[in-house]
């Protein structure tokens, strides 16, 4: 965690680089740069600029990536919300982006700062309509020109395929033999793609979203972004509200007394009042994720490795494929 002196250290080299940048010298901070929770690829950071060009706006967040992880997330998700907010979807737009590692140690770009708070929190009448609608609405959207805009930008389509994600199973299940059951399964059983794919973002739960006065205001976290059948980006959800917040979220007092798997049920509702959904489809997706999430939980992702939620990745694979998996401990 970054301390205080690391935090005014990454203000002063930001506070210079933007006065350079936008040829204003007196550019400030009119409020200290605030670490911001959650996040596991990356620091994000709120400020307020004083002394801004015009375009640019006052109330700001900073993501700022790993030095190893290179400069194409920052591309990456930067492109993606852009085109995103173009296409009126609840999203940061990004107004600053740099790939010059040196300013800050990793590449970032700076994005709208969005109001409100987490959706987990709205009243739980509320959240899995949010969920499910906004959901669906992502869905909606035609792909083609977010597709032109990352051809644009030198990302072509097998890092936001499907085909990237099957192949890093392979990878990881030459590393932990116990997963090529699961694997084999997955590729004997893997469904057509429908003729048009959909925006999806990999990690869509209402931890992700937020909401203001009734609204979702915005969608977070976008590196798991993938241009893929919709029943993958549900099929994730489902695992990540009825294994993953059932046993995580509900260990918090707040979110105690919530039903996730009734939840899960009344969001599919919601989904489905929108668009069509391959019901086919959700456990095969459903299965991937759980297999994916085992394979986080062994590399040391914490929030995989509560024992109730590998309980129930396990007997979900188990369930839908006849497969018994053992992890050797």
């Amino acid at each position: 965690m970054k301390t205080d002196q690391d935090a005014n250290a990454l203000s002063d080299r930001l506070i210079a680089y933007l006065r350079t940048e936008f040829e204003s010298p007196a550019m400030d901070f009119a409020a200290p740069m605030t670490r911001l929770q959650g996040g596991f690829e990356t620091a994000s950071y709120r400020f307020e600029l004083d002394g801004v060009p015009e375009g640019l706006p006052r109330l700001l967040v900073l993501r700022l990536y790993p030095q190893f992880y290179g400069t194409q997330n920052a591309i990456w998700e930067s492109t993606v919300q852009g085109l995103l907010a173009g296409e009126g979807f609840p999203v940061a737009r990004a107004h600053v982006v740099c790939t010059d590692t040196s300013v800050l140690g990793g590449a970032f770009f700076l994005m709208d700062y969005l109001p409100g708070r987490p959706l987990a929190v709205a009243p739980q009448e509320s959240v899995p309509r949010l969920l499910g609608e906004t959901h669906a609405d992502l869905h909606d959207i035609d792909p083609a020109r977010l597709v032109k805009a990352l051809d644009e930008k030198g990302i072509d389509g097998y890092g936001y395929g499907l085909q990237s994600r099957f192949d890093w199973l392979d990878s990881k299940a030459e590393k932990w033999p116990w997963l090529r059951p699961a694997l084999d399964w997955l590729l004997d059983h893997r469904p057509p793609e429908p003729e048009r794919l959909s925006v999806c973002h990999g990690d869509f739960h209402p931890f992700n979203l937020m909401f203001d006065e009734g609204q979702v205001t915005g969608v977070l976290d976008w590196p798991g972004f993938a241009i893929a059948d919709p029943a993958y980006d549900v099929g994730n959800t489902l695992v990540l509200i009825t294994i993953t917040s059932k046993h995580v979220a509900s260990s918090m007092g707040a979110f105690s007394s919530v039903d996730w798997d009734l939840m899960a049920n009344l969001y599919l509702a919601a989904y489905r009042s929108r668009r069509p959904l391959d019901d086919g489809k959700l456990d095969y997706y459903r299965v991937r994720r759980c297999a994916m999430a085992l394979v986080q939980g062994v590399e040391g992702q914490t929030v995989w490795q509560h024992p109730l939620v590998v309980r129930d990745l396990l007997a979900y694979i188990r369930d839908v494929t006849g497969i018994q998996i053992e992890i050797p401990v």
